[in-house]
């Protein structure tokens, strides 16, 4: 919050007013009740203003005029203050509210309401003007840039812009600025704003679309209209007075752990897309959803930050994130971001800082002013900026109150609180996140949460303070003005690992928090990413969890049926997601809350409470306590040690979950599936494909099973059990045609790159321009954009831009031609043209390793003005000057090893030379065995296998022949025919369900990671067993790992040569 400066004048004359440009007096009328400060209230209305007017309080009868506080809410960033007066830098209609009280005058600024009297300005001729605002409106890539998208000139010189086909439940912001975000105007210069249409306290115009269609801004200076089919909802999110719900009935999923960010992990990973899949699931079970560090870091996790409103991460790309935000909300869920800002990290060492750009919330410019003068930087020896910390100490607690692997930041600076205010709100704002995780929360005083929060108006707010004793935890609450919860890791130790994982129930009798009857500001967990398989903090032990499921699923069903607010780990959901599903049903469906009153009996054998929520009782049993019965009580949630009982006040009414959400598919059909969950009794599910209300439409259908669409479709549905309904979920499914042509990339990285370098892996994580970090780009067109254009084969791929030397983008997926710049330490999507390529060659398939007889290479060429011909070698000759080349007429047939060198000639334009180097090895001696260890989800596995575009079947029509064959871990595996050599093969489930389109030339083994297959290591596995005697490994000669990737003699694991495997 901005300080409130105390008028040494009190309005306590009258009458008063404003005085404007020391002229023009308007006087105030009372407003006839106080404000929530106990102010009496007067109202100057419908002040037009231009841009640099002067304003002053004026007393009529002393003639005395000044100014006092500005509420730093409304209008208020649309004036600059002076000891004596406003200065407007805005054009446009505003409200004045004088607020007076003995030595606490304030005066507020308010949009002009119901102002159609007054004259709007004359058009500035010269001006430009943009129109910007959130992601959903303008694209993620100009979110809320303050030259987002320029504005058409009217004959008039007024300006327009027309947004169209925007959808329907969906919050768009938006203001205009002229370039700058030093003159922009929001809601309170809309001119007669149309119903529906209002303003958010950072005085953006808010509105929801009732059906799809097109919105036309118009703006002439000073005032905006706006024409559009509007929603009457009330569309601003709910600026909460704490960020700790009262009686809060919110679960909480942590949806991430250690590593997730990479595939191979083993609950598979939680990227941006692979949550995304999940969403519609997820929101149906947890009210809140706790995603890991998203800014621009040192990489991984993410919990280094170097550049927090670079959003793009090895997470994903910001697009990605707003995608999954916006899912997560349409399921009624909220999004937690996880806030590090107890630490730094530089560009590339440690004092070289990003500006951190929060557009009108404010740049700023991290260097040695912002951390603290006892950080490491000023002595360690490995330091090159030493002495360059002038921040004030470190204000955190105690002996871990340092962080020495990054800077720590100077929170008792001004400028520092400045720059995480306006992080945290921008991130509420402008990210869309509902509230935070703050890290390592022992680095910093507490009180700065406290101020965070209430600047940023977050829902709900957790911080990290690692220390089991309660009293402490209740301490640093208190520091932080009771406006945040913590983790309860009172409850993690005495409850849980000392408890529950070694079979003692004595420690569930009032632990941590809980027992302190501070439920409300208690977080519980049975771990989190810093315990699970790092440390002896695990539930357990370390690495000891997993080997404990009956433990580990009473520890879950102690955590969802107490006080507090429970958060679930997301390993554990994924494992055990029907068991810890019913638990989650049973406490919303009694309505258990973070107040929840307890009574409980227990001792070293068994545990048992009667939990009361808004809807009934609950009764948690652990150990020996577990009954076979409960009178007037119903059985949710059941295991070894453990039943939850419930009795409801009233019946629960069903939601409804469609799989997947809203989103753009690009195959010929799309599977859709639907259940209902949480209701008493056995629901009906109806919908229509048509738009129209499933409740009302004579073209509504039940429910019977999984279904099929194509094209484009707007899905709605709900269920109902008896008579009590779920809303009506709206889904989107947009039908886009694939690319036919080859994909195509374009670039524009900064000016301080030497070099740039492109990397690219398909959808079996296969290289496809070399290893790390790809192939050093120099192809430029003729505005000096950097292109590449990919084999035709793929019609989706996977991208990196780098410099090789440390900066580089997030993983980006393209399936259709685009364009990219570097801006700021970020990549964003630019819109550009693809015309002004030169015409290329296209070489099919680029350089690989072949084990058939023989390998056929086409090659063809972009558009062209003529008809360009085609020049190669096969002999490593340069094919523009040697006597060998060959002018290509059909396709290449090679046998052996070969390095083909190619390039186009169309008149006086030619292509760059192109080298392809084709290694021939000996095919595997023994027939090829691929095997699969299928998701407990599948009931039956088939292998659909092909070769030669679908011409040679060898597991018979789709979906192929079912597998029924399984090796010792239970894989199930096929062995093909000695003559096949290499194939092309799907696995399904013979239901909809099925991996992409693998190929192979060697032994391989596939798992399944959430909604695809991953290659996993075939180690300890019959597969290994066919393989173990084979000739001794030639270092020598060329070698492969499991994913088809040339390694040298250096490389340690299992490598594959000649067909056999060899673990080094």
């Amino acid at each position: 919050m901005l300080a409130i400066l105390l008028c040494s004048i009190s309005l306590n004359a009258a009458p008063y007013g404003l005085l404007i440009n020391g002229t023009t007096k308007l006087e105030a009328t009372a407003v006839g009740e106080k404000d929530f400060n106990n102010r009496e209230q007067f109202l100057v209305s419908c002040v037009a203003l231009n841009q640099g007017d002067k304003v002053q309080l004026h007393d009529f009868g002393s003639g005395a005029s000044w100014m006092c506080a500005i509420d730093p809410y409304g209008e208020y960033q649309k004036f600059t203050k002076n000891s004596d007066h406003l200065v407007c830098n805005a054009a446009g209609s505003y409200d004045f509210y004088i607020k007076l009280k003995y030595n606490d005058d304030m005066l507020y600024i308010g949009p002009g309401q119901n102002c159609s009297n007054v004259t709007p300005p004359t058009p500035d001729p010269n001006a430009t003007y943009y129109v910007t605002g959130t992601a959903e409106l303008v694209g993620a890539d100009k979110a809320w840039s303050e030259t987002a998208i320029a504005m058409t000139k009217k004959d008039d010189n007024s300006f327009t812009h027309t947004f169209s086909d925007l959808a329907a439940g969906v919050v768009y912001k938006m203001k205009i600025t002229n370039g700058t975000w030093a003159n922009n105007w929001g809601f309170s210069a809309v001119h007669n704003a149309p119903a529906g249409v209002v303003g958010d306290t950072d005085g953006n115009v808010v509105f929801e679309m009732e059906s799809k269609g097109n919105v036309v801004v118009h703006f002439n200076g000073a005032q905006i209209t706006l024409e559009g089919n509007f929603s009457q909802t009330e569309p601003i999110k709910p600026i909460p007075s704490t960020s700790v719900p009262s009686a809060c009935p919110d679960v909480m999923l942590q949806g991430f752990y250690w590593d997730s960010n990479q595939d191979g992990k083993g609950h598979g990973n939680t990227k941006w897309t692979t949550l995304q899949a999940q969403a519609t699931e997820i929101a149906a079970y947890f009210d809140l959803i706790w995603l890991p560090p998203s800014a621009k870091s040192s990489g991984g996790v993410g919990y280094h930050p170097k550049q927090y409103n670079n959003q793009n991460s090895d997470w994903g790309s910001r697009s990605d994130l707003q995608k999954l935000i916006a899912t997560l909300h349409e399921g009624g869920a909220k999004v937690i971001a996880d806030i590090v800002i107890n630490h730094i990290d530089g560009k590339s060492g440690w004092c070289d800082y990003y500006e951190q750009d929060f557009g009108e919330y404010g740049k700023f410019q991290v260097d040695g002013s912002y951390i603290c003068q006892d950080d490491e930087v000023n002595w360690d020896a490995d330091a090159a900026c030493k002495g360059s910390a002038t921040g004030a100490a470190d204000d955190g607690y105690g002996s871990e109150a340092k962080y020495g692997a990054a800077r720590d930041l100077a929170h008792n600076e001004e400028h520092v609180r400045q720059m995480c205010r306006a992080y945290t709100k921008w991130m509420i704002d402008v990210m869309d996140y509902d509230g935070f995780r703050y890290d390592y929360c022992k680095g910093f005083h507490n009180s700065h949460i406290g101020d965070y929060n209430a600047n940023a108006g977050a829902y709900f707010s957790v911080m990290e303070y690692w220390d089991g004793n309660a009293n402490t935890l209740w301490n640093r609450i208190q520091d932080a003005g009771e406006n945040t919860l913590t983790f309860d890791f009172g409850v993690k130790y005495q409850a849980l690992n000392d408890g529950i994982a070694k079979g003692n129930y004595n420690g569930c009798k009032a632990p941590g928090l809980l027992g302190m009857g501070k439920g409300k500001w208690a977080v519980t967990f049975v771990d989190s990413h810093d315990s699970y398989q790092r440390d002896g903090n695990e539930f357990g032990g370390a690495g000891q969890s997993m080997k404990m499921k009956d433990r580990l699923l009473q520890a879950n069903a102690f955590i969802l049926s107490m006080p507090g607010v429970p958060c679930v780990f997301y390993p554990h959901w994924k494992e055990f997601k029907s068991e810890i599903g019913a638990m989650v049903l049973a406490r919303k469906a009694v309505g258990v809350h973070s107040e929840s009153q307890v009574s409980d009996e227990g001792d070293n054998g068994g545990y048992r409470a009667w939990v009361t929520g808004t809807n009934g009782t609950l009764i948690i049993e652990l150990g020996n306590k577990v009954s076979s019965a409960q009178s007037g009580y119903t059985k949710a949630a059941s295991g070894n040690g453990y039943a939850m009982w419930i009795k409801t006040n009233s019946a629960v009414k069903p939601t409804l979950i469609v799989t997947p959400g809203s989103t753009t598919y690009k195959t010929e059909t799309l599977k859709i599936e639907m259940r209902a969950i949480g209701a008493s009794g056995t629901p009906s599910i109806y919908y229509t494909l048509d738009g129209s209300d499933p409740k009302t439409s004579t073209s509504k259908k039940a429910y019977t099973g999984s279904m099929t669409i194509s094209g484009s479709v707007t899905l709605k549905a709900y269920a109902i059990a008896g008579e009590l309904e779920s809303d009506v979920v709206t889904c989107t499914y947009t039908y886009q045609a694939p690319q036919t042509t080859p994909l195509t990339v374009k670039f524009m990285p900064p000016a301080s790159w030497s070099k740039v370098y492109l990397y690219a892996w398909d959808s079996n994580g296969t290289s496809v321009l070399g290893s790390w970090p790809g192939t050093e780009w120099k192809n430029k067109d003729t505005e000096g954009w950097l292109y590449h254009v990919f084999d035709a084969k793929y019609k989706e791929i996977n991208i990196i831009f780098s410099n090789g030397s440390g900066e580089q983008s997030s993983d980006i997926l393209l399936d259709q031609d685009a364009c990219y710049e570097w801006q700021g330490g970020e990549v964003l999507s630019q819109n550009c043209s693809l015309s002004d390529i030169p015409f290329q060659l296209l070489v099919s398939p680029e350089s690989k390793v072949f084990k058939t007889e023989s390998l056929e290479i086409t090659m063809s060429t972009t558009s062209a003005e003529g008809t360009p011909a085609i020049y190669y070698t096969l002999d490593n000759t340069d094919p523009k000057t040697s006597t060998t080349k060959q002018q290509y007429t059909v396709p290449v047939v090679i046998t052996t090893t070969t390095t083909l060198k190619a390039y186009a000639k169309d008149g006086a334009k030619e292509t760059d030379v192109q080298t392809h180097t084709y290694t021939y090895e000996e095919p595997q001696a023994t027939p090829l065995t691929i095997s699969f260890a299928k998701p407990k989800e599948w009931s039956k596995v088939y292998l659909y296998s092909w070769n030669d575009g679908g011409a040679t079947l060898y597991t018979g029509d789709w979906p192929g022949s079912e597998i029924t064959t399984t090796n010792k871990k239970g894989w199930y595996y096929h062995i093909f025919d000695a003559t096949v050599k290499e194939v092309n093969f799907i696995f399904n489930n013979g239901s909809g369900t099925q991996t992409a389109d693998l190929w192979t030339d060697a032994d391989v083994c596939y798992g399944w990671e959430v909604d695809k297959a991953v290659l996993i290591d075939c180690e300890g596995t019959d597969v290994e067993d066919i393989v173990i005697e084979q000739p001794t490994l030639d270092i020598t000669r060329p070698m492969y790992n499991i994913l088809g990737q040339k390694v040298g003699a250096n490389y340690h694991g299992i490598v594959i040569q000649n067909g056999h495997k060899y673990l080094r």
